[in-house]
């Protein structure tokens, strides 16, 4: 009869017979093997950044070995990101995931309770997503040359601004309180974002928030250190600010904005002299700033079927009309409508609108790792419009989307020869599946499918009382 189990130690394997042996090697290996999503995503990263070291510190500042978790650094991450990438997905979703790869290497999955989940959730240090954000970034910088060449082939950024809510937690609204006009218990705290993104590759580059109650030209500011000198800022009139064009040309950067509409002024070159100052902008920032501006206002009519503005005006700090002439400016700014689809994948595709975190805290993991999962979709979409040799612009993102989650799915236990061939019928997959050219596409702002009859929430709801005649219907 051959033993199976070893026990006592010293004694040789050949006692117990090798099948155990071999079988316990075959687990561990199995073990190591990356999640499917991680061989996916991973590369574009690199691997040590989700790697703590075998010595931290604790609270008193004393070296402690990190406890053998479950939930380890890279399962937490990656469990995280699963979660991001399917829209309206809970947290037993992402549990749900980590005890189907723990039963696959045979291993005891964790417990059905989402709450050790969220606890490791809490601890997944920021500085860690913060830089997986960047170390995305750059990688799709240093593959994006030669992609949508535009203005004489100058970097393009297109900054804008959104907002978003969350639960209506005492933690959320105490750092985010309601918008206006909302009753206590009828509302839910709102941010204001501003995003800057990349014209060419689609990336998020960086992003700053703040509450409702806070102005877009103040977040504004604090994106200015990440538009590098010489590339161009692509704006909407609502950026169109004294201030914030000339702490942009300070730093080298040109502007192409829509004017406000309560600047007045025909083509040509005009000198925009310095204003007073605002309460917004600090004495000493003031005083460095130069005491006039040389723009140059642009305008032209629209006869694009479904534009509500038919006369637009724009002005911009690139001066020299032979290099860069007025249907070149016009044509670059009709492009600035990109970052509304960069939010609309963000929000509707990826479920940023209506964040799910009850605490300050989780609220900016959740918006940096929504920017993580954004930046990866678009460097994958990237890859394929390089290995393919098709226009950046014709990838779907949404599509990108589902697929990465599939083929994610089925890579999970594959052998390396077989992830890289999935990994090439991938990118072919995307190539493969253009969005059809809608060239000044016109349609409604509506909606066909009417919501639920079912009554307002004006006071809180455990105050709240429903009709009867209400309850019938």
């Amino acid at each position: 009869m051959t033993t199976k189990q070893l026990y006592l130690d010293g004694f040789s394997h050949h006692l117990h017979g090798s099948a155990s042996r071999s079988r316990a090697l075959c687990l561990e290996k199995a073990s190591s093997k990356p999640s499917g999503l991680a061989r996916l995503a991973g590369r574009f990263f690199p691997k040590k950044l989700l790697s703590l070291p075998p010595i931290v510190k604790n609270a008193k500042g004393k070296d402690i070995k990190p406890r053998n978790r479950i939930f380890t650094l890279p399962v937490i991450f990656w469990a995280f990101l699963a979660q991001v990438l399917t829209r309206n997905a809970a947290c037993r979703d992402a549990l749900a995931g980590v005890q189907a790869s723990r039963a696959a290497q045979r291993k005891a999955p964790p417990a059905d309770d989402t709450g050790a989940y969220c606890k490791a959730r809490q601890r997944l240090p920021l500085a860690i997503l913060r830089n997986i954000f960047n170390a995305v970034g750059a990688w799709i910088d240093q593959r994006c040359d030669g992609q949508l060449p535009l203005l004489n082939n100058r970097v393009v950024r297109v900054i804008d601004g959104t907002g978003a809510s969350m639960p209506d937690t005492k933690q959320n609204r105490a750092k985010w309180p309601y918008a206006g006009n909302q009753k206590k218990g009828c509302g839910f705290p709102v941010i204001k974002l501003v995003g800057l993104f990349c014209l060419r590759s689609g990336r998020m580059i960086k992003h700053a928030f703040a509450s409702w109650k806070q102005s877009e030209h103040t977040l504004a500011r604090q994106l200015v250190g990440w538009v590098k000198k010489g590339e161009v800022l692509l704006a909407d009139c609502g950026f169109c600010g004294w201030g914030l064009i000339a702490l942009f040309q300070r730093k080298g950067v040109d502007v192409v904005m829509r004017t406000h509409h309560r600047r007045k002024a025909k083509a040509g070159i005009h000198t925009w002299k310095k204003p007073r100052r605002t309460s917004a902008w600090g004495k000493t920032l003031w005083r460095e700033l130069p005491e006039q501006l040389r723009m140059r206002v642009i305008t032209f009519n629209v006869n694009i079927k479904g534009w509500r503005t038919k006369r637009v005006s724009l002005c911009t700090t690139l001066l020299d009309a032979e290099t860069y002439p007025d249907e070149a400016i016009i044509e670059l700014y009709l492009r600035r409508w990109r970052i509304e689809l960069f939010y609309r994948d963000i929000k509707v595709t990826l479920g940023l609108d209506v964040l799910r975190c009850k605490t300050p805290a989780m609220v900016e993991k959740e918006i940096l790792m929504q920017a993580i999962a954004y930046n990866l979709v678009r460097a994958l979409m990237l890859e394929a419009a390089m290995t393919h040799g098709v226009s950046l612009d014709r990838l779907s993102f949404k599509g990108t989307v589902s697929r990465m989650r599939e083929w994610a799915r089925c890579m999970n236990q594959n052998a390396e020869r077989a992830t890289r061939r999935m990994l090439d019928e991938l990118l072919q997959a995307i190539a493969d599946d253009p969005v059809p050219l809608r060239a000044h596409r016109s349609e409604p702002r509506a909606v066909k499918r009417r919501p639920k009859s079912y009554q307002l929430l004006t006071k809180p709801r455990h105050k709240m009382v429903v009709s009867q005649s209400r309850r019938k219907k």
